[in-house]
């Protein structure tokens, strides 16, 4: 495959769907062909997938989260990801395994080892070259999200809930070679001048 894989990560509030979006206009801007997509809801079946997974009048336990994420995520990789990776295309992904290893593996109480061999198939299929994993303490993230819209399942959680994905984020991150974590405080264009420092590494755009 000729292309590369990128995926942004991180708990909700903390700007991955801003820098995502800058990144994309950043690299087209250079010429380079970019497919921006997300987990869950980057085909028709993720889509519908994405809306019971968000949907607040719905409880389910981490395992039951891990396999509707797992079955998204295997329409994703076979008929998006892969697909567009051997085009040549650059795939910016707004969340993929290391969500499910955060929010239902650490989180949920799931375990990162049931949740490593549930995504094994797609580990094998294909790997990012690089995460961009964005945190912002819940102090923060939590001013965001209730600036939002209406707030879904996960957006309507407790402060625990939210403080325990912020560390599990960045201590999933932690001594991972194509992992970067990135602390989203200060602006928008503050933050996307680190992301811009990763992308261009890892794209030889230097």
């Amino acid at each position: 495959m000729n292309g590369r894989f990128i995926v942004f990560e991180g708990n909700d509030g903390a700007g991955k769907s801003t820098q995502i979006a800058m990144a994309e206009k950043y690299l087209k801007n250079k010429g380079i062909r970019v497919l921006t997509t997300r987990e869950p809801g980057g085909t028709e079946v993720g889509y519908r997938i994405r809306k019971l997974l968000l949907d607040p009048e719905y409880k389910m336990d981490g395992l039951t989260e891990a396999f509707l994420l797992a079955a998204d995520r295997n329409e994703h990789v076979r008929n998006v990801i892969i697909p567009a990776l051997k085009e040549g295309y650059v795939v910016l992904s707004d969340r993929y395994i290391l969500s499910s290893i955060v929010y239902q593996g650490m989180v949920r109480g799931v375990g990162i080892d049931k949740i490593l061999k549930l995504n094994m198939v797609f580990e094998e299929m294909i790997k990012p070259d690089l995460y961009i994993v964005l945190t912002l303490h819940p102090k923060y993230s939590l001013e965001r999200l209730t600036k939002g819209n209406k707030k879904d399942r996960l957006d309507s959680e407790n402060l625990d809930f939210h403080l325990s994905v912020y560390k599990s984020f960045k201590e999933a991150s932690q001594n991972k070679p194509n992992i970067v974590n990135i602390e989203a405080l200060g602006t928008e264009e503050q933050v996307f001048e680190k992301v811009k420092t990763h992308l261009d590494s890892c794209l030889d755009l230097r």
